[in-house]
């Protein structure tokens, strides 16, 4: 589903949850008035909830409507008795990322228009060289902007398989937080997410132990996960949760800082609350960042391949010239 579909499912969904719906009728509601995929992912989660299952465990059999990240800071929220909150926060996620999409997708049709034009006029002196024609003009443009959309359709499927695999392995993870501009954006909502699960489940009562084991599958981060992982024997101990992660060095130092000061107050749940809400805000400002920059970056790197195009050819026939002028 696009991202602006999504953030409206969970949305709709949340509001009907908050209204005191039951859980399996309002995915039913829901379902009735929808088609597609999503309708198959709604049916399967209902499917799921007649038998008996768990919310949690029906949200996992929603795939590929409900991914795995999205499953497990729902299983967080719904574990926590705040499923509404958790599918807030799921849909506000997905709504800034349509957002961005959106926005760099508009200021990309120009760049792109351009490129197009330019490949249609370097292709051109193809018509009248010695073994040219009209057929090795159609030829050379197919070649061109066929490479182009393969680049693009491809860059995407990896960048998706790259997401995915970060979510549990960590070479993938370390990999995509050391991308500029984009590897922080990542790092920032992981934590977000991670703050935002673990808060619910203090809130709710629910061990410690269970709720860092939560919190880290909402994470989305399998070096949020490994951290956590390394991290539990001393929590298990009777050792503090805060200088467990510290000894980890997986988080960064002012989340270690504010997790300590919550912990020694007593007040670890309003910390959370507020660093998983900076933690977001900051996503969200990089979000912005990217959509605003990452189209003018690419609309220069496409005027400096058209102008070194250019060059190339008018460097070409003056080579040429001299060539002849030889003979």
């Amino acid at each position: 589903m696009h991202p602006r579909e999504k953030a409206s499912l969970y949305h709709e969904l949340s509001q009907l949850v908050r209204s005191g719906t039951p859980f399996p009728k309002a995915i039913g509601k829901l379902a009735s008035f929808t088609h597609g995929p999503a309708h198959a992912g709604l049916a399967a989660i209902t499917a799921a909830l007649n038998r008996g299952a768990s919310v949690s465990e029906s949200l996992a059999l929603g795939s590929p409507l409900i991914a795995p990240l999205e499953a497990g800071i729902f299983a967080a929220g719904d574990r926590a008795g705040r499923l509404e909150t958790s599918l807030d926060h799921v849909s506000g996620y997905y709504s800034a990322v349509a957002e961005a999409r959106g926005r760099i997708r508009s200021r990309l049709a120009y760049p792109l228009f351009v490129l197009h034009f330019a490949f249609i006029a370097l292709s051109l002196p193809v018509i009248f060289a010695p073994d040219g024609g009209i057929g090795a003009f159609f030829r050379a443009l197919g070649i061109a902007i066929g490479g182009l959309w393969f680049a693009i359709f491809g860059g995407g499927a990896l960048i998706r398989l790259l997401l995915a695999s970060a979510e549990h392995q960590a070479a993938p993870d370390r990999f995509l937080r050391a991308l500029p501009l984009f590897g922080k954006l990542r790092r920032a909502f992981a934590l977000s997410r991670f703050c935002t699960a673990y808060h619910l489940q203090l809130e709710a009562g629910v061990n410690v132990l269970a709720s860092l084991e939560s919190a880290a599958g909402a994470s989305g981060s399998a070096i949020l996960r490994g951290a956590v992982a390394r991290g539990l024997p001393s929590v298990r101990s009777g050792g503090q949760v805060g200088a467990a992660l510290a000894q980890t060095g997986d988080f960064p130092e002012p989340f270690i800082r504010a997790f300590a000061v919550g912990e020694e107050s007593g007040e670890l749940d309003r910390e959370l609350q507020r660093i998983g809400e900076a933690y977001r805000t900051a996503a969200m400002s990089r979000l912005e960042t990217i959509a605003e920059w990452v189209p003018k970056l690419l609309y220069v790197a496409i005027m400096a391949y058209i102008g070194w195009r250019i060059v190339g050819f008018y460097a070409g026939r003056m080579r040429d010239m001299q060539e002849l002028m030889k003979q």
